[in-house]
């Protein structure tokens, strides 16, 4: 039996009490469940948390033929991953058939004839994938999927028809369970009845960390490029199963806001075709055509670009699809009161989600085949000549485990990746160089060919300048892969060489102890990331632990400063089968030898050599510490380097015992001052002068400076006085001065825009003698952030800056920003009695796919500290 209901929605006049009833759209088979049978409450009335999202999902798919749910994967705190794939019971009969006839449509190598192409693209429904809640305390979103996995399960009306007839759409109710988990639990307790309207209640200011990103405090939002989150891993492998052709993310933005759908902001990456525009068009013009219909407020065109990779609508429109962000106002509890008066109910929200989900279903149903024509027209121009640049090279290096990483990532993404079976000679221009040349490679260095269907997403995520033509960004505006993991990289002007073989899997090769069993010592050089949990390993396992702060030649063979040597005379005997064990496991070659003697340089017992201890960590957390960078730290201890740290209340410094440790380290946030006073800091003074070791990262760094809380004598560009400055620097002040007098409102915004550093490349300098520097490049390519520059020190120790002859070397940078970042600290060192206190000026573990700087951190913990 059928139950006939009123169709509520998209009439051109309904009033407020019907729209409330945002669904069904018609009739119904009331076999399937209703979200408020399930839930015991109506959609919008209350938050739903994770396991009641789950079990309803669990009952629709039982109920209804249309739909299958897939477990693909599970969160850091065991949460299911799951997908609903919902379309006609003909379709889902044939399912395994239009999933890979699609995927054949990415390799237009596949199909030899354009007849056979054309026979797939004229037979197959379209492929709409909808993901809901990527930022968990944007709340509304898997609401909203709850209401539309109902209506395509259970509608019978024609448009619900028409929808699973011609499309597969796939459903993620919640990309982000753990982080929806935290919101929900806090605002559901803290709502309360009736509900508070006013933005300033409890209900509506949401704690720290806030429930936006997942477990180690990660926006998912930006890491579907990057994949450092088990989340995304799975997701995207998912994801290329099926590669739709559709793509929508769900959001929320301020709660004074209307509805953001495309088209998209300036800047859009080059990289793109053309239609991207053209479909982000269609797709608007479907989604305002419904929401002019109900008199719904909405905006296009601003704010949210196309120009980052790693957006959950940009990556997906890199992987062929139509990727949209839509974006609703929220974040808030139940009701808020607008500042037009107006009061936005999560109803409201979901609502109008609901909205645009479906009309993004219906306009595909009106243009499914020219959705699938460009579809495929997306994937055979990768296939075309590329130009001038062939395609990327890049080396194994001195760390081989950071390539194979890289090549990990882009083949988990369809990214075909080669490696070279015997030496070649290509033209190539090395990235950031002025000039090509002619450079021989050996064997085992690896080719991205940009002649291969993916070859934009393999453009946009390698290429050592992302083309700029804008000067807004939403979010960074450069990320070179090769680059952030530390190796050399070139453009290729030189085709893929003939005979060069294809990746399809890429294992860690187990590291090897080179010579046997040491008599003397063995020696673990320290140009590999992994030889830092390896080292941390003998440390947990009590073994001592020694490093060289000068190089030495032995065996034929130069060990640079920072080599770590574990003396056989000093351990226990199980040393040698567990160096073995470490060195295989963590692809690290581990050298030994029968004596202290060396060929030149320092030998192995002079007092040059220096212990490394075991020393206590802790991390300061919570306000007005960034959860982003405490996340960042939180999985780079944890997760990479298996170090165990301690997360300290900021807010109880004051008043904590730091006996038991030896590093501190301040993350970025806001401003530390009202939680580390003055008395706090004297605490801090004694206790580094004692031994401690304090380290300050980016803003954590800026309040350790002179004129925040004058623990180092370190200088803000901006503290300087009158008569610390240059003249031309006083002219320059003068001049700008008299120009802001005369500026309109526009032009006062637009100076302080373009002002800003968004997230930019710059170069940087670096002392490779200073224990931080060790195992480090002389020149490194940095993550520059919008933080005030610091001065050089002349009572500190500059032990990296900015090159002199700085300009950004890759994104956006106004050139007098970019000029005062040339010749200021990216890392200061102050020695206070025995112990130091460390500025890192800007982030070097950004994101965590920012590999090759995260040394110069584990280097500061590991060799500054004091011996006892």
């Amino acid at each position: 039996m059928k139950k006939l209901l009123a169709v509520l929605l998209f009439c051109s006049s309904v009033s407020a009490s019907q729209q409330s009833a945002f669904y069904p759209l018609g009739s119904v088979q009331v076999s399937v469940p209703t979200p408020e049978s399930v839930l015991g409450y109506r959609i919008g009335e209350r938050f739903t948390d994770y396991r009641n999202l789950e079990r309803y999902m669990e009952k629709l798919a039982a109920a209804s033929d249309r739909v299958r749910r897939i477990v693909y994967g599970q969160t850091y705190e065991y949460r299911p991953l799951q997908i609903l794939i919902i379309s006609s019971p003909a379709n889902l009969f044939r399912l395994e058939e239009i999933r890979t006839a699609n995927l054949r449509l990415t390799d237009p190598r596949n199909d030899k004839t354009k007849a056979a192409a054309d026979q797939t693209i004229a037979s197959s429904p379209a492929i709409v994938w909808l993901s809901y809640g990527v930022h968990g305390n944007e709340a509304s979103s898997p609401e909203a999927a709850i209401a539309t996995a109902y209506q395509l399960c259970a509608g019978t009306d024609a448009r619900t028809q028409a929808i699973i007839e011609n499309i597969v759409t796939i459903i993620d109710p919640s990309e982000n369970p753990d982080g929806r988990e935290r919101y929900v639990r806090w605002a559901n307790g803290a709502s309360t009845s009736p509900p508070n309207v006013e933005p300033l209640a409890y209900e509506h200011r949401e704690p720290w960390p806030g429930g936006r990103t997942n477990h180690y405090f990660f926006d998912l939002n930006r890491d579907w490029a990057w994949q450092t989150q088990q989340e995304t891993q799975a997701r995207v492998k998912i994801y290329r199963e099926w590669i739709p052709q559709v793509h929508v993310d769900f959001h929320e933005m301020s709660y004074n806001n209307t509805y953001f759908f495309f088209p998209a902001a300036p800047p859009f990456h080059e990289a793109l075709p053309p239609e991207v525009k053209k479909w982000g068009e269609i797709y608007g013009k479907g989604n305002a055509e419904a929401f002019d219909k109900l008199g719904i407020p909405y905006f296009v065109g601003e704010v949210y670009d196309m120009f980052h990779p790693g957006y959950g609508d940009s990556w997906p429109t890199f992987n062929g699809a139509i990727g949209m962000t839509y974006e609703e106002a929220g974040g808030a509890g139940i009701s808020i009161k607008k500042s037009s008066g107006q009061v936005l109910t999560l109803r409201d929200r979901a609502r109008n989600h609901f909205i645009t989900g479906v009309a993004t279903l219906e306009t595909t149903v009106k243009y499914k085949k020219e959705r699938i024509q460009d579809f495929y027209k997306f994937w055979q121009i990768g296939l075309e000549n590329p130009g001038r640049v062939k395609g990327y090279v890049f080396a194994a290096g001195t760390d081989p485990s950071r390539a194979l990483r890289l090549s990990s990532l882009l083949i988990n993404q369809g990214i075909e990746v080669h490696t070279l079976q015997v030496p070649a000679q290509l033209d190539v221009q090395r990235f950031y160089a002025k000039k090509s040349s002619r450079e021989n490679f050996a064997k085992g260095t690896l080719y991205v060919s940009l002649q291969q269907p993916q070859s934009r997403l393999a453009r946009a995520i390698l290429e050592p300048h992302a083309a700029v033509k804008d000067t807004f960004f939403y979010d960074v505006s450069a990320w070179s892969l090769p680059v952030a993991y530390g190796l050399d990289a070139y453009t290729a002007e030189s085709p893929l060489p003939a005979g060069a073989k294809k990746i399809s899997d890429v294992e860690l090769v187990p590291g090897n102890v080179v010579g046997g069993q040491a008599q003397f010592a063995y020696l673990i050089p320290w140009d590999r990331n992994n030889a830092i949990p390896l080292v941390w390993q003998l440390l947990e396992r009590g073994y001592s632990v020694h490093h060289a702060t000068r190089p030495f030649e032995s065996m034929r063979r130069h060990f640079g400063a920072g080599t770590v040597i574990t003396y056989t005379g000093q351990n226990k005997d199980s040393l040698h089968s567990d160096i073995q064990q470490l060195a295989s496991t963590y692809g690290v070659d581990v050298f030994s030898t029968n004596t202290g003697l060396t060929d030149k340089g320092i030998s192995l017992g002079s007092n040059r050599v220096r212990p490394i201890k075991k020393n206590g960590i802790a991390i300061l957390t919570e306000v007005p510490v960034s959860a982003y960078d405490f996340g960042q730290l939180w999985f780079l201890f944890e997760r990479e380097y298996k170090i165990p740290f301690t997360a300290m209340r900021a807010s109880e410094v004051k008043t904590q015992e730091l006996d038991a440790y030896r590093v501190l380290i301040i993350p970025s946030g806001g401003d530390f001052r009202p939680v580390i006073d003055s008395a706090t800091v004297d605490k801090l003074r004694r206790w580094v002068l004692q031994g401690g070791v304090v380290i300050g990262i980016e803003e954590g760094a800026r309040f350790l400076t002179k004129n925040r809380s004058g623990l180092t004598a370190a200088l803000l560009q901006t503290d300087k006085k009158e008569d610390e400055k240059s003249k031309d620097e006083k002219e320059r002040e003068k001049t700008n001065k008299e120009l802001t007098k005369r500026q309109t409102l526009f032009e006062k915004q637009e100076s302080q825009r373009l002002d800003q550093i968004p997230g930019t490349i710059f170069r940087a300098l670096v002392d490779t003698t200073h224990p931080i520097g060790f195992g480090m490049p002389h020149q490194l390519y940095v993550f520059k952030g919008n933080g005030t520059p610091v001065e050089l020190s002349e009572t500190g120790h500059n032990v990296a800056r900015f090159s002199p002859d700085t300009t950004e070397v890759s994104g956006y940078a106004f050139p007098e920003r970019a000029r005062k970042t040339a010749e200021t600290a990216y890392i200061q060192n102050f020695r206070l009695g025995r112990g130091h206190v460390v500025l890192f000026t800007e982030d070097v573990a950004f994101r965590m796919f920012w590999l090759g700087l995260n040394k110069l951190l584990m280097n500061t913990i590991l060799f500054v500290p004091e011996p006892n």
